[in-house]
């Protein structure tokens, strides 16, 4: 298909950019009003905002290629990395484009040809963001051909009739690949209208996974299984300490390793190249490295570190005066304090990156979620333009943010180009652990007000957390505006209730070592803490949990309407009036993570004095359903993630070492996998994220069954029983 470049393009992806400049014009709003002021304002909008895409280009030929078996390929601007956006998408465009699902195939767009989204893959935003887009560029391509067919036979368009990709009028029919292959000359639609909902053949029906008979026949779709002939492999040498760097290094055995063929000593790095990936590791494992360590970290060094009291205080809510009223009510003030600790992503591929340099142009093959930004950071290091790096992203194994990196793609390049081969430069399963950002501990102290009724009148939440992103996104102007990291760390932190008078504040701090997103960042840590709270208020004031979370969240807005919605069929499904079998412990949590709504009721039972979690009751609202297959798969991922980090997870840190394999991380297994019960509920008209909120309630629902089945409080991360608190 030609581009036509005379026709205005009308899409509604500018949507982002609007809701953002309130970011962008923070400064002289912070200059007029005060920075306490906006920092609240821009942390509530933040809380509640459903963030978009910022796409390089809305081409309908930049993003589909209607192939020569009349079938259409859409090159995704983002990454599937198990989360299952292909499918929803191929869904939206089916519907647009008049073809059955079987007819579109979705690949990922090559940076050099396909659109890309500055804003990378997270946040659950994926679906949400290009709902509208997805179908407007589809409906805009079926717009071109119904043009083209109606100039070719001389008709009106309005008689052009399209079904299964092919075009009719006047007893005349062609295929959408026929057409495509003979018209020169195309006409762009300034705005096409959208199917309505009510003629969906796809969106909102069970389809399973387009790309599950690839990954089950062991297609090559992940990074570690590119290849490119006569492909070199490369390990990089790099730290077992945390802040460590290289001291002294021999690398005379490492040289002489068989199969080794370079080893590189790069000012940034030093790297074994070898024939093999076995050699490489052979070559890295013979290396002498003396390290230079500054400090041998203890786990009690980051507790200390990440305390409520330390760093800079950022108040992000403010309603009513919750302090005031905290200061003088003396013994009606009810305390609890909770942490969470360091996690690893632990996901099963290891980061690395593909990289062939050759005639001043450079290759990349990498499962990122950030394919633009990695290209444009490659292009820095090995010193080209963007355009002249194609990047193309892989299936991430595993993503969760560990892939919200640039890792190893600049040494790759920079590699490449000094062998003059291709190289495959990936982690070793202990760099991976030791070498990596990682979800911060956290400390949160929370006070409540309670009065003669038993009702709560203040709540107060004070969170210690190190910044998650926003140094690195937004530097350090960004960060003494902003002061503390309320976009991904303290994501969840706000008191949600309707509780007269609340306030929340966050402790900012920084670690000796990188931190980063891990799935549904601060909501994790901040729901379990929040939720736990009002669990345990429930108990102190003598109410039904769920009963007193449906009392505290009644109101006339909209999201208020979904919360009742989502805590009465809660209630239904998981037959919370009924009595409870002998053994089981039963507690609910719920969630609101960017507009979607979690809760859950989970039982428990204490089998050989450890912590089994029975079965899952869980009802999630994310607006609009595309795929309720899709939503299900999300969901149990979320939830088994949940059930992991709830009770095994936790990287441990000693002598300056933390974690370095799965034996000393511990993970939730198919044993442990309870009995689960998933309810959709659509409680909006446009989809929100998926990927994220689902883990939102679990871990302070498990802690709550610990409590009634045993009446021992668990506030620290993971739940241990012999660590119950009074």
């Amino acid at each position: 298909m030609t581009k036509d470049k005379t026709t205005k393009k009308a899409f509604s992806r500018r949507k982002f950019l609007t809701r953002g400049a309130v970011v962008l014009g923070s400064t002289v709003v912070a200059t007029y009003f005060g920075m306490p002021f906006i920092r609240r304002y821009l942390a509530q909008t933040v809380e509640n905002m459903d963030i978009g895409s910022m796409i390089t280009s809305y081409d309908p030929d930049f993003w589909f290629e209607i192939l020569d078996d009349n079938t259409i390929l859409i090159r995704s601007p983002k990454v599937e990395m198990g989360q299952g956006i292909f499918t929803g998408f191929a869904m939206l465009a089916a519907e647009e484009l008049e073809v059955p699902l079987s007819q579109i195939k979705v690949t990922h767009a090559n940076t050099a040809n396909g659109p890309v989204d500055s804003l990378s893959t997270g946040g659950s935003n994926s679906t949400s963001s290009l709902y509208e887009p997805i179908r407007e560029v589809a409906a805009s391509l079926r717009e071109m051909l119904k043009a083209a067919a109606a100039q070719r036979w001389q008709v009106n368009v309005a008689s052009i009739k399209v079904k299964d990709g092919v075009l009719s009028a006047g007893g005349k029919s062609i295929t959408y690949a026929e057409l495509a292959k003979t018209t020169k000359e195309w006409t762009k639609p300034k705005k096409p209208t959208l199917k309505p909902r009510s003629e969906f053949k796809y969106v909102g029906k069970d389809v399973p996974r387009i790309d599950l008979v690839d990954k089950v026949m062991g297609k090559p779709l992940y990074a570690i299984d590119h290849h490119y002939p006569d492909m070199l492999y490369a390990v990089l040498v790099q730290s077992p300490y945390i802040g460590g760097t290289l001291k002294k290094v021999n690398t005379k055995a490492a040289a002489a390793t068989p199969g080794v063929v370079k080893i590189l000593e790069e000012k940034t790095f030093t790297a074994i190249v070898a024939k093999t990936r076995y050699a490489a590791e052979m070559g890295l494992a013979a290396l002498e490295a003396e390290w230079e360590v500054p400090k041998k970290w203890q786990k009690a060094d980051f507790e200390a570190t990440v305390t409520v009291g330390k760093g800079k205080a950022v108040n992000i809510q403010n309603v009513g005066n919750a302090n005031s009223e905290i200061k003088t009510a003396g013994n009606k003030v009810f305390k609890q304090a909770y942490r969470t600790p360091l996690g690893a992503h632990a996901q099963m591929e290891p980061n690395g990156t593909v990289a062939s340099y050759k005639d001043d142009k450079t290759e990349i093959v990498i499962g990122t979620q950030m394919p633009g930004m990695v290209r444009d950071r490659v292009a820095k290091a090995i010193g080209q333009k963007s355009k002249e790096v194609a990047l193309e992203p892989a299936f991430a194994g595993g993503g969760f943010g560990r892939r919200m990196d640039v890792n190893n793609a600049n040494e790759a390049a920079l590699i490449s180009k000094a062998v003059g081969k291709p190289v495959h430069v990936f982690n070793t399963r202990e760099q991976e652990f030791q070498n990596s950002h990682y979800r911060p501990n956290t400390h949160h102290v929370l006070q409540a007000v309670i009065n003669e009724k038993g009702d709560v009148t203040a709540i107060t939440h004070d969170q210690a957390t190190p910044d998650m992103v926003l140094e690195s996104v937004a530097g350090d102007v960004g960060l003494a505006i902003f002061g503390a990291d309320f976009l991904s760390a303290g994501h969840g932190a706000s008191i949600l209730y309707n509780v007269e008078n609340r306030s929340t504040t966050l402790w900012q701090m920084k670690l000796p070592l990188k931190i980063g997103i891990w799935r549904s960042v601060g909501m994790f840590p901040n729901t379990f803490a929040v939720e736990s709270f009002i669990n345990e208020l429930a108990h102190e004031t003598k109410k039904d949990p769920l009963k007193m979370r449906l009392a505290l969240l009644d109101g006339p807005e909209e999201i208020n309407q979904r919360y009742q919605k989502v805590l009465k069929t809660l209630m239904k499904k998981s037959a919370w009036d009924a009595p409870k079998q002998p053994g089981i412990g039963r507690g609910v949590a719920i969630g609101n993570d960017r507009k979607s709504i979690a809760a859950a009721v989970i039982d428990v039972a204490i089998v050989d004095d450890a912590i089994v979690v029975k079965k899952v009751t869980h009802v999630i609202d994310a607006g609009v359903c595309i795929n309720p297959n899709g939503i299900r798969m999300q969901v149990e991922g979320s939830i088994m993630m949940g059930i992991s980090a709830t009770l095994y997870e936790e990287l441990s840190v000693e002598d300056g070492q933390l974690a370095n394999n799965f034996l000393a991380y511990r993970l939730v297994t198919l044993a442990d996998a309870p009995e689960i019960d998933i309810t959709i509920v659509e409680g909006a008209d446009i989809p929100y994220g998926v990927g994220e909120p689902p883990l939102a309630p679990i871990a302070p629902a498990i802690a709550a069954a610990v409590f009634d089945l045993t009446g021992k409080r668990l506030r620290s991360l993971p739940l241990q029983l012999d660590a119950a608190e009074s």
